[in-house]
């Protein structure tokens, strides 16, 4: 009796190791093969992976077949229990052998199962395209002031998904306005230098990119200075402002308001620039932009700003548009057409109005009293926003308007002007 129960329990034992065997050791599950970069055009890189979260990769092959010829651009093999493969293959220069035309890629790839493998097969028609697009401007005679707003037309060959104007570090995107034509507005940051690098930028389909001589005119600028006193009965009608907004705000008075001076505004500025991102692609403005009406300036664009307490320099920062006083809760138009994508509370700027005038042109209308539209809403040249206020870091009713090219400050007064929009816009649309 005890020598079947021994027996029964080595059948089950063996029952058991063998369906792991099966289960486990021969495994069928093939693995699994994903482009990273799923295009009809062979790019500068070939990104995929491959996973097998079993018995793990073992061999993955890429090849490409052209004209009959194969050209082998990865063999390689993996130890046991790698469960997922990245890969980044080089394009260009192109491999041996290979050309621009029509081309198939082939993508195969083994696991370890113990019956010889599970293999799986990913195949894909490409074309291979190494010719950049040509890139041609379009108008002349291109002046850009410091701190203000450029504006271009140009020509490809071809269609090109990203084309625009770099500035420095900075890429204004441009716009389709016509087969193969665009136009972009750009913007030359107050504080940059005036050599600062500008060029037309388009890049096609399969990824070649181009670069075209594009130099305006710079005209420098100057902007005023202006120091700010700082006193006990301003922070303490500025501060709590803020304080009721977010509990975590510590310290004296001159402590919140540095804070919230320097962080607080460095986190506008970001959210500002984030909003700009999303923006119609045709222009929603004609004509020239509408002045605050009946309105003195207080502050202008670009100035340099000290601000002091008690005898000494605390801070610095630069004003970023035009604060414009009339008389207290005055309703403010809308400075042109467009569609509101931001109507509440925004940091330092208090109640503020974002409109997007198309293709990355934006106007703002800050330290509102009252807010009178709302997100999603397309307004027209006049049509009364809301009304002037102090919410934020304002010491008095007024309206801080500032006009941006994504997300980047520019000087309104340039959008006021008549003739500076027909001589530097709408003539080059022609």
């Amino acid at each position: 009796m005890k020598r079947m129960k021994w027996v029964a329990v080595l059948i089950l034992i063996l029952l058991g190791a063998g369906i792991w065997l099966v289960l486990v050791k021969f495994e069928w599950e093939k693995p699994t093969i994903q482009l990273l970069t799923d295009s009809k055009y062979l790019s500068k890189e070939l990104s995929f992976k491959v996973e097998d979260q079993k018995s793990g990769v073992a061999e993955v092959r890429v090849e490409i077949t052209q004209k009959g010829k194969t050209a082998t651009l990865l063999t390689e093999n993996f130890p046991r229990k790698t469960q997922r493969v990245e890969k980044v293959l080089a394009m260009r220069p192109l491999p041996e052998g290979l050309k621009d035309g029509e081309a198939q890629i082939k993508i195969s790839a083994l696991d370890h199962s113990w019956n010889k493998g599970n293999p799986v097969v990913l195949e894909k028609s490409v074309i291979i395209d190494t010719t950049p697009p040509d890139l041609r401007t379009l108008s002349t005679l291109h002046y850009i002031n410091q701190g203000g707003t450029g504006f271009v037309t140009y020509q490809t060959s071809e269609e090109t998904p990203v084309n625009g104007v770099q500035v420095g570090d900075l890429f204004f995107p441009g716009y389709s306005s016509g087969k193969d034509r665009y136009l972009a507005y750009f913007a030359l940051a107050y504080d940059s230098p005036r050599d600062v690098g500008v060029s037309l930028v388009a890049e096609d389909q399969a990824g070649n990119r181009m670069k075209a001589g594009f130099r305006p005119v710079v005209k420098p600028k100057s902007f005023r200075k202006d120091k700010i006193q700082l006193t006990d009965t301003f922070l303490k009608n500025i501060i709590p402002y803020f304080t009721e907004r977010d509990p975590n705000l510590r310290g004296t008075l001159l402590d919140i308001f540095l804070t919230v001076n320097r962080k607080q505004r460095l986190l506008d500025h970001q959210q500002i620039k984030k909003l700009c991102q999303n923006t119609s692609a045709t222009p929603l403005w004609l004509g020239p932009f509408l002045r605050f009406p009946n309105s003195k300036p207080m502050a202008l664009f670009g100035e340099d700003r000290t601000y002091w307490y008690e005898g000494k320099q605390v801070d610095q920062q630069a004003h970023l548009g035009i604060d414009l006083a009339s008389t207290a809760h005055s309703p403010i138009p809308a400075a042109n057409s467009g569609k509101v994508i931001f109507a509440g509370p925004l940091g330092i700027y208090g109640n503020t109005v974002l409109i997007d005038h198309g293709c990355g042109l934006f106007s703002m209308y800050s330290h509102l009293s009252q807010i009178e539209t709302e997100v999603g809403k397309d307004v027209r040249k006049g049509e009364i926003l809301g009304r002037t206020g102090s919410t934020g870091l304002a010491g008095g009713d007024h309206l801080h308007f500032s006009l941006l090219v994504h997300g980047v400050f520019v000087n309104p007064i340039e959008w006021w002007d008549e003739h500076w929009i027909k001589d530097n816009i709408e003539k080059k649309m022609k």
